[in-house]
């Protein structure tokens, strides 16, 4: 079923980015969905936002529904985002994305959906991965990510992939609310701490 109002409007560049890597946790892809992947993830996504304590984390104040998570999608690639779906041996198992993207830098954002995978270094891995690609495909020099106070395992994933508080001028404009915490990393702090993963990760196109 589409939604309506999605078929038309809905960006989708020519060439897609896949990105892939060997590791002991299962068959990781991470993709840049075409219109049909979107419309056909969307109704897991929006249980995955809808779950209270990913809602509380993400700082929802109403309930999404499958059209809310279309249309998201379409905002943030009509922005100039990179929205991606996470699939573990095939299945899905949340989205991330860059967000806001002045030139060289933009805002990271990440969801594994269920509770039972959270806490299982998913996040961590697939998070890393995308590092990887957001600086040897899509060209950024510095990635600032945003959390509520609350979230102390998604801070503690973004410490292990070495990003450190920022309280800069520039680190301000990703916060949504005060107390909210920015954190930044750039490439070459994240390729000296990962350099195995550099060379591992593998980055391809496919069509749209």
């Amino acid at each position: 079923i589409v939604p309506r109002g999605y078929l038309v409007g809905i960006m989708i560049s020519p060439t897609l980015s896949c990105i892939e890597c060997p590791g002991t946790l299962g068959h990781l892809r991470i993709f840049e969905p075409t219109l049909a992947e979107v419309l056909a993830a969307a109704p897991a996504l929006a249980a995955f936002y809808n779950e209270e304590y990913n809602s509380a984390m993400l700082s929802n104040t109403c309930e999404l529904t499958v059209d809310d998570v279309v249309e998201t999608f379409q905002s943030l690639r009509s922005a100039g985002g990179l929205p991606f779906l996470l699939e573990l041996d095939g299945v899905l198992i949340g989205d991330a994305d860059f967000r806001r993207v002045e030139g060289p830098e933009a805002e990271f954002a990440i969801l594994i959906g269920r509770r039972t995978q959270q806490s299982r270094g998913l996040g961590t891995r697939c998070a890393a991965m995308m590092h990887v690609a957001a600086w040897r495909a899509f060209g950024f020099q510095r990635l600032y990510a945003a959390v509520v106070p609350a979230n102390v395992a998604s801070r503690r994933m973004l410490e292990k992939l070495g990003y450190q508080v920022d309280h800069t001028p520039g680190a301000a404009r990703f916060t949504e609310a005060a107390d909210d915490i920015v954190m930044s990393i750039d490439s070459t702090r994240f390729a000296r701490s990962h350099a195995d993963l550099m060379a591992q990760t593998i980055i391809t196109s496919r069509s749209a």
